[in-house]
């Protein structure tokens, strides 16, 4: 029975494992292409290809532990019986989801602002903040204790809200791609980003990358701007990319 429920534990880390490359890769190709097509947030810094390649190898590296996170805790949910039961029907469907999206930017929110304090940064984030200018590579590129404070959400979501595993897979898929395109340094989708719009669009971690200590959140601008941590430049930056994109 042991070897049986570890070798089913192995097989679902496994999946969501080649799952989350795919997207990965998938995505970093994609938006490499359509970089051409959108405007270049801080023109004058370049990437050298030995970060690129650096992003690319710690990347692998750190979706396999955002894999066994998400892998372990779906195991535990439908194996061992751990976890909230979703709601029924289309309007628990919409919920869950919903919910999953709202505790993911808050949680993600403030242990991001944690890791930032003098105490956390240089022991667990300095790595992702190599690049001042990010590039769709650098997503995943952070250390194992870096994705222990932000990524284990999806280790514990299943106790936390009532939600299917086919449903928070599908907001960790939204989430990496969304990731991938908030650093590529291009700014893709600022007409829908524009306030009263809570989204955030590139322009918004691109900020993070710049100036470090602001624009903290991950899917929502809410947090930043009622704890006044969104940089004050953001909003006339994204509105000035948004009328030059008009002309091109």
């Amino acid at each position: 029975m042991f070897f049986r429920q570890f070798g089913s534990l192995l097989a679902t880390i496994a999946a969501v494992y080649a799952a989350l490359l795919a997207c990965y890769l998938i995505t970093c190709i994609v938006f490499t292409r359509l970089n051409c097509r959108a405007i270049k947030i801080q023109p004058l810094r370049q990437t050298s290809m030995s970060q690129i390649r650096r992003d690319r190898r710690q990347s692998v590296v750190s979706l396999a532990v955002i894999a066994a996170m998400l892998g372990g805790g779906d195991w535990s949910y439908t194996t061992l019986g751990w976890g909230l039961r979703p709601l029924s029907g289309i309007g628990g469907t919409v919920f869950s989801i919903v919910a999953s999206l709202v505790l993911f930017d808050t949680w993600f929110y403030w242990l991001h602002r944690l890791i930032h304090t003098r105490f956390f940064y240089r022991r667990v984030h300095r790595w992702h903040h190599v690049e001042i200018a990010p590039v769709v590579w650098t997503n995943n590129s952070d250390r194992m204790i870096d994705n222990l404070f932000l990524q284990s959400y999806w280790f514990v979501a299943h106790l936390l809200i009532p939600i299917a595993p086919a449903v928070l897979f599908a907001h960790k898929i939204y989430d990496e791609i969304t990731g991938v395109i908030g650093h590529s340094g291009y700014e893709h989708g600022g007409r829908w980003c524009w306030p009263p719009s809570p989204l955030i669009g590139v322009t918004h971690h691109d900020q993070h990358h710049q100036f470090v200590r602001c624009n903290y959140a991950t899917h929502f601008s809410w947090w930043d701007r009622m704890m006044g941590t969104l940089h004050p430049d953001h909003d006339r930056v994204l509105k000035a990319i948004i009328s030059r994109s008009r002309w091109m």
